[in-house]
């Protein structure tokens, strides 16, 4: 029976590794443990079915270029009781708790970021800035902005993975860049530069540019002479308003109106703040006795937005 039980193995494991085309794709693992060995019908004992291919023997050898009927039948058998074992207990991912239904296309970073992207052509950035570019630029921005507030230092860091190997040129070019003058110095010039036939100074520039104005739009700063602050953000659901207040030294409010829902995040030193919402409206956060000369991170989701909009809250003494 040796014979035998090696070829109800292989049939087995063809079985449980090689997808039926028929039954589809089941969305979880290999996970195959609520599997059972299917029962024998009453009418037909597994020794049966070997007589039935073999005379009365039951441990004659299998030729093996024959294709038994005992073959085919276990086959069979095990196929119908492994589909009615998944269709009434799909398998799951083991992030799953439950079945749920996935889109039939997966979103892509543009369309996740799109939701955001829309307001930075409000922005001074050149209009034929490459959308890629301007996607990748956005994530690079919010990522250095948690880290740095010295702006020359935090041009050249959203924008060196664009421009390897330049690094003289990415210091020159952020120092002019920096300078408080220059966008009303720049402004007619930009218009005129077409950004994908540009040499590479003047990409390095027509980018630093743009992340100048997107480092603007995040940087949400209150003081004594300036105790309140709003920015607004339009989205394709309708305009996102955040306004930060410091309404006496020892309260800081953070207001957001939502134009749908989603939820809000204020993280500090030691500070974590969290409020979210199932429909559109306010949300409020309140920080007492606020660290001055820190910057807190104030994060803001809407809907099935992937990566939330980052805007850094600056408190001066």
């Amino acid at each position: 029976m040796n014979r035998d039980s090696d070829i109800m193995k292989a049939i087995l494991l063809k079985l449980l590794f090689e997808a039926d085309p028929a039954a589809g794709s089941p969305s979880g693992d290999d996970r195959l443990s609520f599997v059972t060995p299917a029962p024998w019908p009453d009418s037909l004992e597994p020794d049966d079915v070997l007589a039935q291919s073999h005379g009365a023997d039951p441990n004659a050898v299998f030729d093996p270029g024959d294709h038994p009927v005992v073959y085919t039948h276990f086959e069979a058998l095990v196929k119908r009781r492994l589909s009615q074992e998944i269709a009434q207990h799909p398998p799951l991912f083991p992030w799953e708790q439950g079945l749920q239904d996935y889109p039939d296309q997966l979103r892509s970073d543009a369309d996740i970021a799109s939701i955001w992207l829309n307001h930075l052509r409000t922005l001074d950035i050149p209009t034929d800035f490459p959308e890629e570019v301007l996607v990748d630029l956005f994530g690079q921005c919010q990522r250095v902005a948690r880290h740095t507030r010295q702006l020359g230092r935090q041009l050249v860091e959203a924008v060196e993975s664009f421009f390897p190997d330049q690094s003289q040129t990415l210091a020159y070019v952020a120092g002019v860049v920096a300078q408080p003058n220059t966008r009303s110095a720049t402004q007619a010039a930009i218009e005129s530069v077409d950004y994908t036939t540009a040499s590479t100074q003047q990409q390095i520039t027509l980018t630093m540019l743009a992340a100048r104005s997107i480092f603007e739009a995040l940087c949400l700063t209150v003081s004594p002479l300036m105790p309140s602050i709003t920015r607004h953000w339009n989205t394709p659901s309708g305009p996102l308003s955040v306004t930060v207040a410091r309404l006496n030294e020892t309260l800081l409010e953070v207001r957001a109106d939502l134009p749908e829902p989603g939820s809000m995040t204020l993280t500090g030193l030691t500070d974590i703040l969290h409020r979210d919402r199932s429909t559109p409206g306010e949300l409020l956060l309140q920080i007492t006795h606020p660290h001055p000369q820190t910057t807190y991170t104030l994060e803001v989701n809407l809907g099935e937005a992937a990566t939330p909009l980052r805007f850094q809250v600056v408190v001066e003494a």
